[in-house]
């Protein structure tokens, strides 16, 4: 009996933590699907690159979704996901900076200024912060909100689709 309970109970931990991965890989697929879109929806300057560079910002926070993404392609160009850090920001096209660096957003919002580099952060407030997006889980759907004046200052043209799509388009210089 106490072997049948035990087994029970290594099972119900396996399950659990067999459907937390899950669940986690699907949130890190959603979070790469939204980047993407926000790319479709983003005009950068002309650029002769051969590809759309993503950098995440610290942790591979991304995971399993940074894979799904370098399987796309944006506008004839292939996407490349890399890690970056303070030092290695350049070639960036867009930079995602996970929660877990939110005290960093105003700091790498005002190195990239004039860059021409799409900041997108899932940190509560990010766009009051200085990223030019913020994601945000509301219930049980993700919202966005846009800072425009940071996109203007990185010259970065959002389209009008993108923006009545965001919950909150904040004009904060």
């Amino acid at each position: 009996m106490k072997a049948r309970l035990l087994l029970l109970a290594g099972m119900i931990v396996a399950s659990a933590t067999a459907e937390a991965r899950a669940q986690s890989a699907s949130e890190a697929e959603l979070k790469a699907a939204y980047l993407f879109n926000f790319a479709l929806f983003v005009e950068w300057p002309t650029r002769n690159k051969a590809s759309f560079t993503v950098c995440q910002y610290g942790s591979d926070s991304l995971g399993s979704g940074a894979a799904a993404l370098a399987r796309k392609s944006l506008r004839g160009k292939t996407i490349t996901v890399r890690q970056a850090n303070a030092k290695e920001l350049s070639g960036c096209d867009m930079l995602y900076i996970p929660s877990s660096e939110k005290a960093r957003i105003r700091d790498l919002a005002q190195r990239l200024r004039g860059s021409n580099v799409l900041t997108v952060s899932d940190a509560q407030g990010a766009a009051r912060e200085g990223a030019t997006i913020g994601l945000s889980i509301d219930g049980q759907k993700i919202v966005f909100e846009i800072n425009v004046a940071e996109a203007k200052r990185n010259s970065l043209v959002i389209s009008a689709k993108l923006l009545s799509l965001a919950e909150t388009v904040v004009d904060t210089p």
